[in-house]
C-alpha cells in the first residue's frame, strides 16, 4: 500500500498535477488484532462490536499550498462527513444530493486552517449493532435484545468495564440512547431498519432477524 500511494504521488508530481490535485487517504473501518480477544473488522467478529480499534480509520488530506502541511485536528468525524466536506472544499457544494438527506457535516474550513464550531459526536451502524460515541462516553445497542454496552471513555479508554446495567449511570445511558434513536429515526433507510421491521443487507441475519451470536 505504501508503495502504491508513493507511485500515485510521484505520478502526479511528474505530470505537473500535484498542486491542483486533492489526495485523500482513508479507509472504511479499522481492525482488532487481538484487542479485546478479537481478530478482524467489526463485521467479522461475533457479536458485532464497536470497540475503538475497529472504528478508528486513517484520514489524511494532501493539497499543496492549500492545506497546511503537518496540521492535525482533533475533531471527531465519521466517513459520512467525507462527502459534504470534499464537495464543499472543491466548490461543488451544489452537487450534494438533498434527497435522501444524509447526516454528513462539512469540516472543509479546518482543511484550510480555519477554526470551526463542531459537536464531537459520531454514530455507527453495522447490521444489528448501533453506537453513539462522544469524547467521554460510548453507548452500543444490539438488536433485538443486546448485549448492550456503556463505557466511560474518560476513565476507561480501553473499554474494559461495561457500565450499561449500573444504576448510577442510568441517566447517561438514557440520554445517549435517546440521541441514538433520534439520529437513526432521521437518517436510517427504512428498508434496512431492523429495529422497525426492515431487513438485513446480509444473509448472516435471517428473515426472522435473529440476533448474531
Amino acid at each position: 500500500m505504501d508503495d502504491g500511494v508513493g507511485r500515485i504521488l510521484e505520478t502526479l508530481d511528474r505530470l505537473g498535477l500535484k498542486d491542483n490535485t486533492l489526495v485523500v487517504f482513508t479507509a472504511d473501518q479499522g481492525l482488532c488484532a487481538g484487542h479485546h480477544g478479537l481478530w478482524g473488522m467489526a463485521d467479522h467478529a461475533r457479536p458485532l462490536h464497536t470497540y475503538d480499534e475497529t472504528c478508528h480509520v486513517p484520514l489524511i488530506f494532501r493539497h499543496p499550498h492549500a492545506i497546511p502541511a503537518g496540521r492535525k485536528s482533533d475533531l471527531m468525524v465519521s466517513n459520512y462527513d467525507l462527502l459534504p466536506t470534499v464537495l464543499n472544499y472543491l466548490g461543488l457544494q451544489d452537487s450534494l444530493p438533498s434527497k435522501p438527506r444524509g447526516p454528513g457535516r462539512d469540516y472543509s474550513a479546518v482543511l484550510r486552517g480555519r477554526s470551526l464550531e463542531w459537536e464531537d459526536v459520531i454514530f455507527f451502524e453495522c447490521e444489528n449493532t448501533r453506537m453513539i460515541r462522544t469524547p467521554d462516553w460510548k453507548y452500543t445497542r444490539r438488536f433485538p435484545s443486546g448485549p448492550d454496552e456503556l463505557y466511560d471513555l474518560h476513565n476507561d479508554p480501553g473499554e474494559r468495564t461495561n457500565l450499561v446495567g449500573r444504576s448510577e449511570h442510568a441517566a447517561v445511558r438514557d440520554q445517549l440512547a435517546a440521541r441514538l434513536e433520534a439520529f437513526f429515526a432521521r437518517y436510517v433507510d427504512p428498508k434496512y431498519d431492523l429495529w422497525h421491521g426492515g431487513g438485513s443487507k446480509t444473509l448472516l441475519l435471517t428473515s426472522e432477524q435473529k440476533p448474531l451470536r
